[in-house]
């Protein structure tokens, strides 16, 4: 038996049932249809995590595209590069939004295929970050780092929330819609003009703005703007997800301070990844998509096990070994501000964040395969393929 799900929780499985709220104007009056008629395209012998894998290959096709053209996310590529990234954006967030419709179209929906969903969804948040700061040209900076914390934030609070108020929120602006729709356009925009758009002055583009307030103001471009308003915007959805599971905890006669310290291990890493970065400028500067990529599986590991104990209704995990590298990492890097020497100093950093990124990438396919045979095996289904056929 897997140890991700302690045999005693597994009967929750049976139990579960998924609950969402999608306030998305553009969810129901504009994509609704649409999605209606796309979900056709599947044959019904088609599983829906079939339909969810197919859809984050694309972003994955995507990012190999940027590492040939654009490795260092200050490349400019030519434009029908720039096209496809839109494309599979798009694909990507269109399979994602049809998966379930598939799942019930095919008579099964359960627990795996959300655990399915967000895992794909958690590993491809990071990527599509990674993508868009390519395209703008941001380059291996801070700009491109608080890029991927910010969105990694936003859906490590979305799977918080579920978990303590069993129903997943989706605002009037969410990242399943209207942030897949602003990337995917943002992709296609710069294919039409190129990325030097992307380097005009924010201020440049607000009209009648006094020169003499721009002289005071620091030097922002369009894309350093639309980092700054994710940080924005941010900040309304941590205090809606909080205020939410704060009323959960009332209804449910709960501490609402004991789920908010739930916050605690997510906030030490994000932390730890900050500083670890600003202790090793070789590392922000010349190394940083590898840097992210083991942020991106380490991230997954740890959201992936808060739904498992959703679906399951087992405690919140806190701590787990996916941190072990996050905090030695940064231990590492802060070692000589407290007289101490290094043990990956210079080169050996860049061999120490390969080990990291090896040790997360195994850890996670463990974790990914072990939770999917256990939940397979005890509710008789099958991962890709549709093992019982929806009777009428």
């Amino acid at each position: 038996m897997a140890p991700y799900i302690p045999e005693q929780y597994l009967p929750n499985l049976k139990k579960y049932k998924y609950q969402a709220i999608d306030k998305s104007l553009i969810s129901k009056y504009v994509l609704a249809e649409y999605w209606n008629q796309l979900v056709r395209i599947f044959p019904l012998t088609m599983a829906a995590n079939m339909v969810t894998l197919l859809g984050s290959l694309h972003v994955i096709v995507a990012v190999v595209l940027n590492q040939i053209y654009a490795p260092n996310l200050v490349e400019t590529c030519p434009s029908w590069v720039y096209f496809a990234y839109s494309a599979c954006i798009w694909i990507y967030g269109s399979f994602d939004a049809v998966d379930g419709k598939q799942a019930r179209r095919t008579g099964t929906a359960s627990p795996l295929g959300e655990l399915f969903d967000h895992g794909c969804d958690s590993l491809v948040v990071s990527l599509i970050m990674t993508l868009f700061a390519s395209t703008c040209q941001l380059g291996e900076t801070w700009w491109t780092a608080a890029l991927v914390f910010f969105a990694l934030t936003n859906f490590y609070m979305s799977t918080m929330e579920e978990y303590h108020t069993h129903i997943l929120f989706l605002g009037y602006f969410s990242g399943p819609v209207e942030g897949i729709i602003s990337f995917s356009l943002a992709t296609l925009l710069t294919g039409f003009f190129g990325p030097s758009f992307w380097a005009k002055s924010f201020y440049s583009l607000i009209p009648l703005l006094p020169s003499t307030l721009v002289d005071l103001l620091p030097p922002l471009t369009l894309a350093q703007s639309l980092v700054v308003s994710m940080g924005v915007m941010l900040v309304p959805t941590v205090y809606t997800s909080f205020s939410n599971i704060a009323g959960a905890c009332r209804e449910q006669n709960r501490s609402a301070l004991s789920a908010f310290a739930d916050i605690i291990p997510f906030v030490a890493s994000i932390a730890s990844m900050v500083i670890w970065l600003a202790a090793s400028p070789d590392i922000l500067h010349n190394h940083l998509v590898l840097f992210l990529m083991f942020a991106g599986f380490a991230f997954s590991y740890i959201v992936g096990r808060v739904i498992v104990a959703h679906v399951t209704g087992a405690p919140f995990p806190k701590l787990n070994r996916m941190h072990i590298p996050i905090f030695f990492g940064t231990a590492n890097a802060v070692a000589p501000l407290i007289g101490l020497a290094k043990m990956f100093d210079g080169p050996n950093e860049l061999i120490l964040i390969w080990i990291c990124l090896a040790y997360t990438a195994l850890q996670y396919a463990h974790f990914a395969l072990e939770v999917i045979s256990t939940i397979c095996a005890y509710l008789d289904i099958n991962c890709l393929t549709i093992k019982h056929k929806k009777t009428n």
